[in-house]
């Protein structure tokens, strides 16, 4: 590298003799520019002998001492090797950073961060590094582009900075002030106090963050909370550097002796796994800075002042190894030090502006023990030159210059030689032209070649004197054929997962018209969790689920039945605009079951979602919902019942009250009684595996999906304890109940335990509960037990075709599932051992609903349904013997032989055994191995029929006939079925849709026409489909995971009529969440009284105010445009609603802030007034309330027909997830708007019309919705005056020449 001469150094620089080592003659000057002089051979000693005496075999020696750009005026404040690639960062005292390539230390790269402030520390990370000032942040790419360069006020006097996550920067220095940055944002996120000591350095150990102040103590501070955990006083003086590495910590630092500093020689040690000092390490220097060596967990180097290095060991060794080092710092002081990650490279830099650097292998030196390659500028590479005499090289190997207009090259051909032609099309296939069929001047034809739909060969082959193109599919693509275009699989559209691009407005200008002209309400599928979308559909289409959930209410925040009624209640009233279950998602992802179940999706990578299996996920769902309905309805209704007892004065001291505990989910204990066999002893009988299958459900908790149970007796020991008669035994699962006869159980009251089985029941335990006796039998002494309970759902299961017997019905595999049987060892207490014991179910009580899931999720039960299916179809084709079966088609298939459809029903040219009177894919369509009607029996004797029978229509005037033998008898209609849609080359495109039929009240109330339908729901797509298409399925992409069956004569008080639990008292249950630690709240509002209550048609002025949860997803187009993939998730934070009417309009009665429990990624304070702190109730100083409190107050003010004023409502109402009919609101963004103009905010309204200015410095929601209220106000005096449409021309005018900003100057 070449130095720069000495000349270029200020004269009026000064040292003293001792800082000119490298020269006899005592010069104190640097000479000027131009003089010129001569040094005495004998007075000089070249660097490199003078010290390098005594170092060759030492560890560490000095390969390079470079002066450093700006080194003549600026010393190395700041030195840094990178942690990503072979880089050597340096900062100056001037402002300017160097970057230096290898342990050759060439030049990289080199720029200016600041004009006169020093670099005082430097970090590097994935995308560049940082460099800090004294008052600013600037970070630059490693090429040395800027990307930005940030300061605000709280930076006066930065020190250090620390990078604690990927997005996270710690900044501290000289002040009272530790900020918390955000790097992908650019922007302070939290501002911590640490003390007018302030934080001069900063240290990361894997359970603290260590930060040091200049007065000699060290706080260790928690990493997510920054609050500081333990305090450690270092050094009395004053702290000069300290490294922490594994669980050491080691400091040097000042002692105050009196009355001055000096520096301590011993080296402050302690140990952080029990928080004292231990034995200090004395060196043989004054220590300045010191750092660890990395590689070697006991070894640091410290550095003095005046460039003494030492190696110490931190552990006492046997043979001491004293290693002292003098840098050549021409005694100036050392300023820095770094150690690189590998442990082979130390830089030092000191005040004359050059960098040290030591190695200990300097031949092969690597600062990173994996380092990426450093980006390089592409060099210039020369054309080769090409010699007039060679004939060989091809002249193509020169790139041709760009022609201007009028010049052209040499080879140009000359016009007169040269004729424009146009490319000959192919030949019309004749196949196309013999079948084509005229539509006035338009021919239609089916597809003859072998290539997909929009599908050209670009293969040509001459035959004879044309051309025509060739087949890229010869033969049938289920056979022979490999690669994806051998398993395309054709899926209609309507089952398609829906991609929709969304633009700078989000859905609103999304036309869900084309996916939905039905009127009836879809899903959004945007946020995480909205697989259960599908599921969520079909409750809301079990009428009698519906009216359950749209009449339930409690005090619980996070209540899952509640915001079922919520969001039914906006399915009800949307008019058939998609909804979002953002509400119903948020409480969702809080119940800690849901969790422990794996059934919260966040936000995952596209490996992860390949390995999700959503079948298993939405059956689990399924089982999941109906017992947490269950577990809510039944704590409510138990609330409400001691709230009265308390009201009515009854003492309530040491009842048994309902508790819902984790341990009981998902099996309630049932109604459970022993019964002895006659033949059997009188002793009791107890079970003996009841620990053997908890600690088994413990170790394999998802096991207890495959049967769920609902408890109905409380789990109470007998009064005189266990050792009675009766005693309780509980596994979690079951409680077993020992009884000596018959007689006694009577006596101990077991009809006070019925009643309050019956207590433990609820709408939902009506509806889909199964109640069933469980029989365990000894096969060796024949003794029995017996207990009852409630299955609220019904898993399929599949018999071993393996064993013999192919062919089974339907009716055959539920009856198996409801009533099933197997042989196990348990232990018999009467045979004192393990015996074979036979475990069975009967049916007691029938359902209205039948709920099962199918299963599907193994390949084994896919095979055994696609066994049927064909079993089903070639008893068909054996009844019809091969004449016209299924009413076949001669109509050509559109993908034509590559055609991959199983049992596609239209014709495939080339396709041989393909009979043309025969068609087994129409008959797949026509003959379902699932039946759509079922009727099930239940007999005296303990036994099950279940039959197929055919639809309502179509049975016979005389009914069914039900024989004495039959103590229950349901004819079930098939009302749901969720099916998962896989797309095997595209697992991003897999989705569950719903097939539901809807019933005659949801089509009276949207179309006015009582009748039934059914339709697939597909997120906010839905479409009418025929019946025999919801059984049909083809098992490649389309398989079954839910069956929803309904009673066909289900009573009318099972449809309980909907009651709207919603009343005034939910301005009255207001309760403030924060606490503050007993700061005054602010109250900003006045609630309202019982005499002024909104009405119908009482004006309400609201304004709502955002947080984000989740960043919105764009990509890159081709055309340089973004597309937003996937919106950004907001949460409401605030919202306020002011009197619109009354003597005290304008005040505010509503202004809550919503508490939150998840992450805010940014909490948008510019424009949402929203600080951090705001929605926390440890700290918020705010009137903070649950969402649910909020909403509901909300939802009072709708149903009583309030009109709301506001600016933008439309997105506000959307984020609270609340629907309001259009007649209810009245938004000024609409009100003061010519139609083909641009919107106009509120800032400018209210400066053009009001003559105020607001949103100054930030955006206040009482201020916002005042204004609006102000707004609509004067739209009412220009409308009785008829002036509206000239004062929004000039609205437009003054905007337009203003460009729609609010004049500088005019805040009032």
């Amino acid at each position: 590298m070449d130095y720069r001469g000495m000349g270029h150094y200020d004269p009026s620089v000064t040292a003293s003799s001792d800082e000119m080592l490298m020269y006899a003659d005592g010069s104190a000057h640097y000479p000027v520019e131009g003089d010129t002089y001569e040094l005495p051979s004998e007075g000089f000693d070249p660097a490199s002998e003078h010290f390098a005496e005594g170092y060759t075999d030492a560890e560490f020696q000095e390969t390079h001492t470079i002066l450093a750009d700006g080194g003549e005026r600026f010393g190395v404040s700041a030195v840094a090797f990178d942690q990503q690639e072979e880089l050597l960062w340096m900062g100056n005292q001037g402002g300017h950073v160097t970057s230096y390539y290898g342990p050759g230390l060439q030049k990289y790269t080199s720029f200016q961060v600041h004009a006169n402030q020093e670099v005082r520390h430097i970090h590097t990370f994935e995308g560049g590094i940082l460099a800090l000032t004294q008052t600013a942040l600037r970070c630059q790419m490693r090429r040395g582009i800027p990307i930005f360069t940030y300061s605000s006020d709280n930076m006066e006097e930065m020190q250090c900075q620390l990078q604690t996550s990927r997005d996270v920067l710690l900044m501290g220095g000289h002040q009272d002030k530790l900020i918390e940055f955000n790097l992908n944002q650019c922007q302070e996120t939290n501002l911590l106090h640490v003390g007018k000591n302030g934080c001069a350095i900063l240290r990361q150990h894997p359970r603290f963050i260590c930060a040091g102040d200049p007065t000699g103590r060290i706080d260790l501070r928690d990493p997510n909370t920054l609050q500081v955990e333990h305090t450690l006083e270092a050094h009395s003086g004053s702290l000069s550097d300290f490294d922490v590495h594994g669980n050491l910590l080691v400091t040097c630092g000042f002692s105050n002796r009196q009355g001055s500093l000096s520096v301590d020689r011993f080296l402050m040690v302690y140990d952080l796994r029990v928080m004292r000092a231990v034995t200090p390490i004395q060196v043989m220097l004054n220590p300045l800075l010191l750092r660890f060596l990395p590689s070697f967990s006991s070894r640091l180097v410290t550095v003095s002042a005046l460039g003494q290095m030492q190696l110490v060991d931190t552990v006492a060794l046997s043979q001491s190894n004293l290693c002292l080092y003098q840098i050549n710092t021409a005694g100036l002081m050392c300023l820095s030090l770094d150690v690189s990650s590998s442990c082979q490279c130390m830089a030092f830099g000191d005040g004359g502006g050059s960098i040290h650097f030591y190695t200990s292998n300097p031949h092969a030196a690597m600062f990173n023990s994996f380092s990426r390659e450093t980006e390089f500028a592409d060099p210039v590479e020369p054309l080769p030159p090409i010699s007039i005499l060679d004939d060989v090289t091809p002249l193509s190997s020169i790139p041709l210059p760009y022609c201007q207009q009028g010049t052209s090259l040499l080879s140009d051909w000359p016009e007169q030689y040269l004729k424009k032609v146009y490319r000959r099309p192919a030949p019309i296939d004749p196949e196309i032209l013999r079948t084509m069929k005229m539509q006035g001047t338009i021919g239609y034809a089916p597809n003859p070649m072998g290539c997909r739909r929009n599908q050209v060969a670009y293969k040509l082959e001459k035959h004879g004197g044309g051309r025509r193109q060739s087949k890229l599919f010869n033969s049938d693509s289920r056979t022979g054929k490999s690669g994806e275009e051998a398993n395309f699989i054709a899926i209609p559209k309507r089952y398609r997962k829906i991609d929709v691009k969304y633009s700078k407005m989000g859905m609103e200008d999304c036309d869900f018209d084309q996916y939905n002209r039905t009127g009836f309400s879809g899903l959004e599928a945007t946020l995480p969790n909205s697989y259960c979308n599908a599921m969520l559909q079909l409750l809301y289409y079990v009428n009698p689920v519906r009216s359950i959930l749209l009449s339930h209410l409690c005090h619980k925040e996070f209540c899952l039945a509640c915001e079922l009624g919520y969001l039914f209640h906006m399915l009800d009233v949307s008019q058939g605009f998609p909804c979002q279950s953002s509400n119903f998602l948020r409480a969702f992802r809080t119940v800690p079951e849901a969790s422990a179940l794996g059934l919260i999706l966040s936000d995952q990578s596209p490996e992860s979602k390949k390995k999700t299996n959503l079948i298993q996920l939405i059956q689990s769902w399924n089982r999941f919902i109906l017992h947490q309905i269950h577990y809510e309805i039944l704590e409510t209704r138990k609330q409400k019942l001691l709230e009265q007892q308390r009201k009515n004065g009854f003492h309530t001291d040491g009842a048994n009250y309902f508790v819902y505990k984790e341990k009981d989910f998902p099996s309630i204990l049932g109604d459970i009684h022993s019964r002895l066999v006659s033949k059997a002893h009188g002793n009791s009988l107890a079970i003996h595996d009841a620990d053997e299958s908890r600690s088994k459900r413990i170790q394999d908790f998802p096991s207890i999906l495959n049967d769920i149970h609902l408890h109905l007796t409380p789990k109470t020991l007998p009064e005189n304890g266990p050792n009675s008669s009766t005693c309780g035994e509980e596994d979690g699962k079951y409680m077993w109940i020992s009884t000596s006869t018959a007689g006694e159980k009577q006596e101990k009251g077991e009809s006070s335990t019925g009643k309050e089985a019956q207590d433990e029941e609820t709408e939902i335990s009506h509806l889909f509960g199964m109640k069933q006796i469980h029989v365990h039998r000894c096969l060796k002494c024949g003794r029995e037990v017996s207990k009852e309970s409630i299955v609220l759902l019904c898993n399929l299961i599949y018999p071993d075709i393996t064993a013999g017997k192919v062919e089974f019905s339907f009716c055959d595999v539920l009856l198996q599932s409801l009533c099933p049987e197997q042989t196990t060892p348990a232990w018999c207490d009467c045979c004192d051992k393990y015996q074979p014991t036979l475990q069975s179910r009967q049916l007691k009580v029938l359902p209205d609903i039948l709920a099962m899931n199918c299963g599907l999720d193994s390949q084994q039960n896919k095979c055994f349904w696609q066994t049927q299916m064909d079993q089903v179809v070639q008893k068909v084709l054996d009844q019809t013997g091969f004449q016209g079966a299924g009413g076949s088609t001669s109509k050509p298939c559109r993908y034509a032989s590559s055609c991959s459809r199983p049992g596609c029903r239209f014709k495939h040219p080339g396709r041989i055994g393909e009979n043309s009177t025969t068609n087994t894919g129409l008959l797949y369509n026509t003959h379902s191995w699932l039946p759509m009607h079922i009727r099930i029996e239940l007999l005296r004797k303990g036994g099950v029929n279940i039959r197929k029978i055919p639809p309502a229509d179509m049975e016979s005037s005389d009914g069914v006939t039900v024989s004495e033998d039959v103590t229950q008898a349901i004819s079930y209609d098939l009302a749901a079925i969720v099916c998962y849609i896989d797309c095997p080359h595209q697992h991003e495109k897999k989705n569950l849709v719903a097939l539901i039929n809807v019933g005659p009240s949801y089509h009276a109330r949207s179309k006015g026409s009582p009748v039934s339908q059914w339709y697939i729901f597909n997120d906010f797509s839905i479409s009418p489909v025929p019946a025999h298409e919801v059984n049909w399925f083809s098992l490649d992409w389309k398989i079954p995971c839910v069956l929803y069956w309904v009673n066909r004569d289900m009573p009318e008080n099972v449809v309980s009529k909907v009651q709207n639990p919603l009343t005034v008292d939910v301005f009255f249950e207001d309760k403030c969440l924060a606490r503050n630690n007993g700061a005054r709240r602010m109250i900003t509002f006045t609630p309202l009284a019982a005499d002024e209550m909104p009405g119908q048609g009482d004006i309400v002025a609201m304004d709502a105010e955002f947080v984000t949860l989740n960043q919105e997803e764009a990509e890159l187009r081709s055309d340089g445009k973004l597309s937003t993939i996937k919106p950004s998730h907001m949460s409401v934070a605030r919202i306020t609603c002011i009197r619109g009417y009354g003597p005290l309009e304008g005040t505010p009665f509503i202004d809550d802030y919503i508490s939150t429990q998840e992450q805010v990624v940014d909490y948008l304070t510019k424009f949402s007034g929203i600080k951090p702190g705001d929605l926390d109730a440890n700290f918020s100083s705010k009137h903070l309330t649950t969402l649910k409190a909020t909403y509901q107050k909300l939802r009072f003010l709708v149903d009583n027909g309030v009109k709301f004023v506001g600016h933008g409502l439309k997105n506000d109402f959307r984020v609270i997830n609340l629907v309001v009919p259009a007649d209810q609101v009245i938004d000024t963004v609409l009100l003061f708007h010519l139609p083909h103009h641009r919107m106009v905010s509120l800032r400018f309204l209210a400066w053009h019309f009001l003559g105020i200015t607001i949103q100054s410095v930030t955006h206040d929601s009482i201020e916002d919705a005042r204004t609006a209220l102000q707004l609509y106000q004067h739209y009412q005096q220009l409308e009785r005056k008829g002036n509206v449409t000239s004062a929004l021309k000039e609205l437009y005018e003054v905007g337009k020449r203003l460009q729609w900003k609010v004049p500088l100057g005019s805040d009032t």
